[in-house]
């Protein structure tokens, strides 16, 4: 089988040019944000920003793509046999995927950013989540989904507060935390002790 080869100009490229989308997204909207805003802050040229993407919802988009993709494989990642959910698997799984790219986790955690994400990629994830945790419990779906949107806020907001407020703690240790966390509110929302 050919091996394809990866041009790691262009993965430093579309890095920046991600980055840059992120940092602005925290400043301003979607809509009003330039090519030449992002560009300059990319410190690339129009034309190269072309020859990747046709317009900047095009970014937005391959990003929001790129979150759905991640979570998928850290929930499938996560499922042992016979469909049971391994929290701390996921948590690695994301774990792995923040220290591969932590200057493009840093600029997700900016203020507006992370919202724009929230609500992009929020819904699915919730009811990807609701599938699998409908195995553990009685709750109705109203109660489950209040129970998982707090539970993944809650583990979302360790990782951003980690990174918006310098912590002495490494990332491994932010993740066995959240791992604990998730791992008693799947005991509690179960009601068993």
């Amino acid at each position: 089988m050919a091996r394809t080869k990866i041009d790691r100009r262009i993965v430093k490229t579309k890095r920046a040019i991600t980055v840059a989308l992120l940092q602005l997204l925290s400043e301003k909207s979607l809509e009003d944000i330039t090519i030449t805003e992002l560009t300059l802050k990319a410190d690339i040229n129009r034309k190269t920003f072309y020859l990747h993407y046709t317009g900047i919802e095009d970014v937005a988009n391959e990003l929001i793509a790129k979150g759905g993709e991640l979570f998928d494989q850290a929930l499938e990642y996560s499922l042992a046999d016979g469909g049971v959910f391994i929290p701390a698997k996921f948590l690695e799984c994301i774990h792995g995927k923040i220290s591969e790219q932590p200057e493009i986790f840093r600029a997700f955690c900016l203020e507006n950013t992370c919202t724009f994400f929230l609500r992009a990629l929020g819904e699915r994830c919730l009811t990807s989540m609701m599938n699998v945790y409908r195995n553990y419990t009685d709750a109705s779906d109203a109660s489950l989904r209040l129970c998982l949107s707090y539970m993944a806020h809650g583990v979302l907001n360790l990782y951003v507060d980690w990174v918006r407020n310098p912590s002495p703690l490494p990332l491994a240790e932010v993740t066995a935390l959240a791992v604990r966390l998730v791992e008693q509110d799947t005991i509690l929302l179960a009601g068993k002790q």
